[in-house]
């Protein structure tokens, strides 16, 4: 749902948003319950073994690891919107991030939610907006960037894999690094950026229309890849380097559930397990991606030498942090926010802040 400028707007939820939400628990449930261990030959007795394996310190240590993963995040969101200070980033995001692990494909909430806390600190439309477009397609061409270093490891590193999976690491490196080479292009090439417009509108022709959200195709991808480039040139270093750091500390979570439950396999294999979970996030529509990653995931480690036991607790352990640890931390920030004096300034106000900034 979008606004003025093309800012989403926060929309209400209804009852069917909360039967998808339900139904989506559900599989989640069944898939962890029973899919995990049906699929990876295993018992739940044996994976609560090896997760009582985790002592107090390290599950500090681990509660660590994530917090700063969030943290580095805030770079990524201050460099797609000038002035947004870090605390302010850190709270949208772990706002952004519970919804998502709430609510299947609860990424657009999110959106809408972190869109409403910058309105109401006083950011114009047009400059939220373009952040949430710039760190959307950052965020989906870094987990597709993942899979490819993750699939070069396997197919050029010292790892020992079935044929079926190398020739999968194959397939997804040409694919992967094809779909980040386009769009790389497509921001610095202004014939690329044509040639796709009239693509589009060759298509919107074929099924008898002539614009996207109400605007001509040219103008549109014209006018959001201005904005996509704006934002890189002048924040594209700070929101690499925040995203490297983020992968590099949640990966750091991961490998450190691996070694905690007994998960003992080399460096190389858990980097392509990982990689391949970020993957599964974007393509998954349980809340967050729960069930299908930890199946994914655990099923991955088990290819490529994994005891099935050890590989369904890592899968279990890191979920625990990526989708409930965080989540306390969402709702305080959503509460303190919505119950805050500067709510009243959030997208669909009356008035509008005399201090907006661009």
């Amino acid at each position: 749902m979008s606004g003025a400028d093309g800012a989403p707007a926060l929309r209400r939820l209804t009852w069917r948003d909360g039967l998808s939400s339900l139904l989506g628990i559900v599989v989640a449930t069944l898939l962890i319950a029973y899919g995990l261990p049906q699929f990876l030959d295993t018992s739940w007795s044996q994976i609560g073994t090896q997760l009582g394996r985790v002592r107090p310190g390290t599950a500090l240590v681990m509660g660590l690891l994530l917090l700063a993963g969030l943290f580095s995040y805030t770079w990524v969101l201050s460099g797609s919107l000038p002035g947004l200070g870090h605390v302010q980033a850190l709270k949208a995001n772990a706002v952004s991030a519970t919804a998502a692990n709430l609510l299947p494909l609860g990424g657009a909430v999110g959106i809408a939610l972190m869109a409403a806390m910058f309105r109401s600190w006083g950011f114009a439309l047009r400059a939220i907006s373009t952040s949430l477009l710039v760190t959307g397609l950052w965020n989906v061409l870094a987990r597709i960037a993942l899979p490819v270093v993750g699939a070069l490891v396997l197919v050029a590193g010292p790892v020992d894999a079935p044929e079926v999976v190398v020739r999968g690491a194959w397939v997804a490196a040409v694919l992967g690094a094809l779909l980040v080479v386009v769009a790389g292009v497509w921001v610095l090439s202004d014939t690329v950026a044509d040639r796709l417009a009239a693509g589009v509108r060759r298509l919107l022709g074929m099924v008898g229309r002539t614009t996207v959200r109400g605007q001509a195709p040219d103008r549109l991808l014209t006018d959001q890849r201005h904005r996509v480039a704006h934002v890189v040139r002048t924040g594209g270093l700070p929101m690499a380097l925040g995203m490297t750091g983020q992968f590099v500390l949640l990966f750091g979570l991961y490998w450190f559930a691996a070694r905690v439950v007994g998960l003992d396999l080399p460096l190389a294999e858990l980097i392509c397990a990982y990689t391949f979970r970020q993957l599964l996030t974007v393509v998954a529509v349980t809340p967050g991606g729960l069930g299908v990653t930890e199946v994914g995931t655990a099923g991955m480690l088990v290819l490529l030498g994994g005891d099935s036991g050890a590989a369904s607790a890592t899968a279990l352990l890191y979920a625990i942090y990526a989708h409930v640890v965080v989540v306390p931390f969402g709702v305080a920030a959503l509460v303190a926010w919505w119950l805050g004096p500067s709510r009243a300034l959030a997208p669909g106000s009356a008035q509008e802040p005399s201090n907006l900034r661009t």
